[in-house]
């Protein structure tokens, strides 16, 4: 007699899951009462915190809402969000930026209803740059006609500088910190990062175990 599988624990935990990103996108939404796009980065102290993974399941349950939602991958030294979505990395944001792309070209339809991606692009030297550039500026607002919600991966904070000219263009952060690895020292000048860069903490999402 072959006996079934025993997935009740695992689908448990993906109702967990899915459950806690709808908590967070309902504390967000509740956060952002402005009119119009919203642009939310999502960062961490340091790596291997899960704030890619995070990043995706936000804009995931955002666009789940019938809100049109873009991701995109700031972290252009080691981008990951590509390879959440089974999608290429080029052309992405820093090909539009050196206008080797138009937006048209380079910002993919996941496999996601109402969800959009705009890879890291060319991998480039200067990347604090490309984050502080006027045509990036003037990029983010063409996007903002276009999606409800623009969510940014970012480096970390405590690792580069090249998060700081989005967080100053945000509408809020949220920083990711990993249970029974993040540092209070670093959770601490994490905090400090984004308070003199003068922009709005939604708030502070800990992660269990995650392979990022």
């Amino acid at each position: 007699m072959i006996k079934k599988a025993n997935t009740s624990n695992r689908e448990d935990n993906v109702s967990a899951v899915q459950k806690a990103y709808k908590t967070i996108k309902t504390n967000i939404s509740l956060s952002l009462l402005k009119e119009g796009c919203k642009r939310i980065v999502v960062t961490s102290a340091s790596p291997r915190e899960g704030k890619s993974t995070t990043a995706v399941n936000i804009a995931i349950s955002f666009a789940q809402e019938s809100k049109r939602v873009l991701i995109v991958d700031c972290d252009l030294k080691k981008p990951k969000i590509h390879k959440a979505f089974g999608i290429s990395d080029q052309p992405g944001l820093t090909n539009v930026v050196s206008d080797q792309a138009t937006l048209d070209q380079a910002i993919i339809e996941t496999r996601y209803a109402n969800l959009y991606c705009l890879p890291a692009g060319l991998i480039v030297p200067n990347p604090s740059e490309i984050l502080a550039n006027e045509r990036f500026f003037s990029i983010l607002d063409e996007l903002e006609e276009q999606f409800d919600y623009i969510i940014f991966d970012t480096p970390p904070l405590n690792i580069v500088s090249d998060a700081l000219p989005v967080m100053k263009l945000a509408d809020g952060v949220i920083l990711i910190v990993r249970s029974k690895i993040s540092l209070y020292s670093e959770f601490e000048k994490a905090l400090s990062n984004i308070e003199n860069a003068n922009a709005k903490l939604l708030g502070v999402i800990v992660n269990g175990e995650t392979n990022e």
